[in-house]
């Protein structure tokens, strides 16, 4: 690195938990080869930025340590055919085991960068990777989604959920939309076919309709112990995310006689060929697809944090720099 530096607003977690520090640091103003320095527009706040934060993950950081796993911004200094571009930033470790995008300027592996239209709006370009791409796998490469099926996406109104909602219907499914309570059902898209809120009677109620083939499960915790009684021969859940609980609990027995395939999504390892990429954020520019976008200022990030681990925050969240 060059020994021109830069005072901006950068994020330190300081300690294992759900808040952080915002404060002035110096950081490098050139990048050396093979990294880029970037202008932060706006940064992603996810599920995955809270696990890594609470300190129970495989990747563990030294602490201080910057967050933040995605974001959008433009390249200040680095590799001539970036430098000048607006990017996407994700992958490459970053927020993971090196200094990550809830900073005003980050300098990040130049292979962490994908370079982004102009006009696409910030936050929802630095939020929408990870429930498009995700959603585009459970419904696609995972989940296998054919025409006539019965689909049910738990967590139908949450980012993910949402989106997995329109892929999967997209595919020709039948979706249920699970969410929490009726005041939930209004962030569900319209492409869904039924949607229901849960309760004791859930697996009851689903077989009343035909029972479901395939779950694609946002939320974790108990869904799969809840619906397998719902989940026809031969099928299968696609266990996606687990805000509603990090652990499982199932009978084996059970489990074994229903003849049900548990297939979990690691989207850290799965590659997304960029005309995929390139497809979905251009429908979502064009609002072919939707995703609800919240935004906060990057000095009221841990107001932010707060509503993301609260559960109040439907759809995605950025930090607006």
């Amino acid at each position: 690195m060059s020994e021109q530096v830069s005072r901006v607003l950068v994020s330190q977690l300081r300690d294992w938990g759900t808040t952080v520090v915002v404060e002035e640091a110096e950081v490098a103003a050139e990048a050396a080869g093979g990294w880029a320095v970037v202008a932060m527009e706006a940064a992603a706040l996810t599920h995955l930025d809270l696990t890594v934060m609470s300190g129970r993950f495989s990747y563990r950081p030294t602490l201080p340590f910057t967050p933040g796993t995605a974001g959008v911004g433009r390249v200040l200094s680095g590799d001539p055919a970036v430098r000048g571009r607006r990017v996407l930033i994700r992958g490459a470790g970053v927020g993971l085991e090196l200094p990550g995008t809830w900073a005003q300027r980050v300098t990040v592996p130049t292979s962490a960068l994908r370079v982004i239209p102009e006009r696409v709006d910030a936050a929802l370009a630095a939020t929408c990777y990870s429930p498009m791409t995700t959603a585009w796998a459970a419904a696609g490469p995972v989940g296998d989604i054919k025409p006539g099926q019965r689909v049910l996406v738990t967590g139908a109104a949450g980012g993910v959920g949402s989106m997995t909602v329109q892929l999967a219907a997209r595919a020709g499914a039948h979706v249920i939309a699970l969410v929490r309570n009726e005041a939930d059902a209004a962030a569900v898209p319209p492409a869904a076919a039924e949607i229901l809120t849960g309760g004791a009677d859930l697996a009851a109620r689903l077989r009343e309709h035909g029972g479901v083939d395939v779950v694609l499960d946002t939320v974790g915790g108990d869904t799969v112990p809840t619906v397998l009684p719902a989940i026809e021969p031969g099928g299968r859940v696609v266990m996606i995310g687990y805000v509603g609980g990090k652990t499982l609990t199932v009978d084996l027995p059970t489990l074994l006689a229903a003849d049900v395939a548990l297939l979990p999504m690691n989207m850290v390892r799965r590659h997304v060929p960029d005309d995929v990429f390139d497809t979905l954020l251009t429908e979502l520019g064009a609002g072919t697809l939707t995703l609800q976008t919240n935004t906060y200022p990057f000095t009221g990030i841990n107001e932010a944090l707060a509503a993301r681990t609260s559960g109040s925050i439907k759809g995605t969240l950025a930090l607006i720099m």
